[in-house]
């Protein structure tokens, strides 16, 4: 791990280097960005305890930047102890302003799922996963961050009730808040909480009750300077008091 991560460094210092020598390039409306992280943590579910690589691009679709689309992918370094492996792919398309920010995503997670067909979306057997993603920040003033987000569709998300397959439509609830911010090291918090719309149960708990407390924790983030080089760095360290499971994750933000 440690020499993969030293090849990755390596190698975005030499473009660093490769690109001040040439001459300025204007920007385009394509971005993407290179993570890499200890485990794969999702509003309180342990996606994979391998460590894994995540890559994000983004295209503006408006001058301004406020609507993007792109795609969202990572893999884990190595198989899980049943012997499958964690590859994930998600579509997005997003609008976000002063603060306010709404986006439809299609997930798509190849793990666990019996026939992984990305053209499969019947509402039985898909392994996609349609989240509709709502955030707003309420200013510099008051930081704080409300998040709100609902399963639309997906076999991962369905129930059986009367002999039909209906979607539960589980909900995610965040609130987070910088607890020190503008430091060396900055310093977040969050609650989150899952409950089901259309169900007993919902998809982020124990599958016992309809509202749970899912994602309790603490984020401590700084950035890393290596010669003409920023790496933005974070510590999480959270609990899910509904699954009685707690982890810490380290995540590095290579470019």
């Amino acid at each position: 791990m440690k020499k993969i991560i030293l090849i990755l460094l390596m190698a975005v210092l030499s473009v660093q280097m490769g690109v001040a020598q040439e001459t300025e390039l204007k920007d385009g409306p394509v971005d993407f960005s290179v993570n890499l992280q200890s485990n794969h943590l999702w509003r309180g579910i342990v996606i994979t305890d391998k460590p894994v690589i995540m890559v994000l691009t983004s295209i503006k679709l408006n001058e301004s930047g406020s609507f993007t689309t792109g795609f969202w992918g990572g893999m884990s370094f190595s198989n899980e102890s049943d012997g499958t492996h964690y590859k994930e792919i998600n579509y997005y398309v997003q609008y976000a302003s002063n603060g306010f920010s709404v986006g439809l995503w299609d997930l798509f997670n190849t793990r666990g799922v019996e026939s992984p067909d990305v053209w499969d979306y019947d509402k039985e057997s898909t392994g996609h996963l349609l989240d509709f993603r709502s955030s707003y920040n309420f200013g510099k003033e008051f930081p704080l961050t409300l998040e709100a987000d609902v399963l639309l569709y997906g076999s991962g998300d369905s129930q059986l009730k009367n002999g039909d397959v209906e979607q539960r439509y589980s909900t995610y609830f965040q609130v987070s808040y910088p607890l020190v911010k503008d430091s060396k090291v900055n310093f977040d918090a969050f609650v989150g909480a899952g409950f089901s719309l259309n169900g007993d149960t919902h998809l982020y708990g124990d599958g016992e009750q309809n509202f749970d407390l899912v994602n309790v924790g603490l984020t401590a983030s700084k950035t890393l300077k290596l010669l003409d080089l920023s790496i933005p760095v974070s510590a999480t360290t959270l609990w899910n008091p509904s699954l009685k499971i707690a982890r810490v994750q380290l995540a590095v933000t290579l470019f």
